[in-house]
């Protein structure tokens, strides 16, 4: 049985949920970007972008999102919470 393609997508990435490295990593290199290229970019050290699958780096979570060409809040929802304001 062939699945559609969106639901083939929630193999890799679920919604609502945190992207895995392994996720990040992918859609990077499906765009031509590894996180090595990304680092030499922003003239940092190897293995300084790492910190973002760990903790918040508004910076290079923003590099990142930019090369696969999505929102951060896309690949990290947990950190970009949905505003919920209810003006009156």
């Amino acid at each position: 049985m062939r699945q559609s393609r969106q639901a083939s997508n929630n193999l890799f990435v679920q919604d609502g949920c945190d992207w895995s490295a392994k996720a990040v990593y992918a859609a990077l290199e499906n765009k031509g970007f590894d996180l090595p290229d990304l680092e030499k970019e922003l003239g940092l050290k190897a293995g300084s972008m790492r910190n973002v699958f760990y903790r918040r780096c508004r910076k290079y979570e923003r590099v990142i999102a930019g090369k696969i060409g999505v929102d951060p809040a896309i690949i990290w929802p947990s950190r970009y919470p949905a505003s919920t304001s209810n003006a009156a």
